[in-house]
């Protein structure tokens, strides 16, 4: 008997190591990760990023009071943009480079709720980084403000898109607290206040639904094809780089989040070759209108 049982424990033994040879041998699956990760332990905060900062870079107060809003702006002429919209003289400039290149514009001007403006970094890497360290900074809302390439044919050129939502990307997946939710939502009161600065402003404006993309050349054409058939509610009118990523974040942290992106592009399907078309307008001006009414937005009482 005894015999027998050394045998039976043995060969379990080796059954054990074949099941754990065999389970080891599996190649991970990376999209199955991003799905269904552990959503209990989060690594890496930026709260330590920005002590640093306090300690051993901005060592004179620079980064006290730090102000409540701020808009990230994709655009590389920051300051062009911050003296056409009247704040010229107001602004200070900081720089930092060490999770992320990070310039950003502290405005405080008498009689203005002052705001912070930081260059916009593409993608999910960009744009979560930026964000976090602004919260951990002291930023409570935060609007987003960029380019898209528009998808329906029913958003004109000339006026900005103030988003209702976007599709995820993976780095939002991965930020999600559930996998089953597509479509990050912006926080519905500042974006409603979003909306009531471009109103005021006489700009023409949408609303839409976004899809994150997080590459910008050599975009799949089959995940374009499908974005065009979606039908009902959550149909995707733009495609951008950083809006599903931006609005899990937010929510994540507590952030506040609008975002403005205005259409550069339009994915065109004639026949069934896709192509895209640039728009021949003025950007620049329809993008610095953007940037005021997101200035508006968190200037106004």
């Amino acid at each position: 008997m005894a015999k027998r049982m050394v045998a039976l424990v043995a060969a379990l033994g080796v059954m054990g190591l074949v099941a754990t040879a065999g389970a080891a041998e599996a190649p991970y699956q990376v999209l199955g990760g991003y799905a269904h990760h552990g959503h209990e332990e989060r690594l890496n905060t930026p709260a330590d990023e920005v002590a640093w900062l306090r300690k051993n870079r901005f060592v004179h107060g620079e980064l006290d009071n730090f102000p409540a809003d701020a808009i990230v702006l994709h655009r590389v002429d920051i300051e062009s943009y911050l003296d056409q919209a009247g704040f010229q003289g107001h602004y200070t400039h900081l720089s930092y480079g060490f999770t992320d290149p990070t310039d950003l514009w502290v405005v405080r001007k008498p009689g203005t709720t002052p705001f912070t403006v930081v260059r916009g970094l593409p993608g999910a890497g960009g744009i979560t980084t930026q964000v976090a360290e602004l919260q951990a900074l002291g930023a409570r809302r935060v609007i987003h403000v960029g380019t898209a390439g528009l998808l329906s044919p029913d958003v004109p050129y000339g006026q900005i898109i103030v988003s209702d939502g976007s599709y995820r990307d993976g780095g939002a997946f991965l930020l999600a607290p559930d996998a089953r939710q597509q479509v990050a939502r912006p926080d519905k009161d500042f974006t409603a206040r979003v909306r009531a600065a471009a109103a005021r402003s006489g700009l023409p404006s949408a609303r839409g639904i976004g899809y994150t993309m997080p590459i910008y050349y050599f975009q799949p054409g089959s995940i374009l094809r499908d974005l065009l058939a979606i039908k009902g509610p959550d149909k995707p009118t733009f495609v951008e780089m950083e809006e599903g990523p931006f609005f899990t974040l937010a929510t994540f942290m507590g952030l506040k989040a609008a975002s403005v992106v205005v259409g550069s592009d339009r994915l065109v399907n004639e026949d069934g070759r896709l192509h895209q078309s640039l728009w021949d307008g003025d950007l620049d001006a329809l993008e610095l209108a953007a940037f005021k009414v997101a200035v508006a937005a968190v200037t106004t009482p």
